[in-house]
């Protein structure tokens, strides 16, 4: 089993908090301190070990996607990033592309 998570977003739809480079899933929002993102992996991680998670986002929000990784202490997540920002289903044909390719994420 793996779990492929969307990571995407332009920045728009939680202006002012959100920005162009830093858009909502960054943020953190409640009272964690774990941004959204981080939160989706931390959900993720019971029941996928972290070489099994695919993220997918634009290939210029790639190195935040990293950070937030790294501050979780994961270093084996893999990071797919999208040349273009095309909407959902494109991104998950990559995923499934990027998983039947390579027998898997790693």
């Amino acid at each position: 089993m793996y779990a492929v998570i969307l990571a995407g977003g332009s920045g728009t739809r939680l202006w002012p908090l959100s920005r162009e480079h830093f858009a909502k899933q960054y943020l953190a929002l409640g009272d964690s301190a774990l941004s959204l993102f981080q939160e989706t992996v931390a959900r993720v991680l019971p029941a996928v070990p972290e070489e099994r998670v695919l993220v997918v986002t634009h290939r210029d929000q790639e190195g935040e996607i990293r950070r937030q990784l790294s501050l979780l202490g994961l270093n084996k997540v893999p990071v797919l990033g999208e040349p273009e920002a095309r909407n959902t289903a494109p991104a998950i044909g990559l995923a499934a592309w990027r998983l039947a390719r390579a027998g898997g994420p790693a």
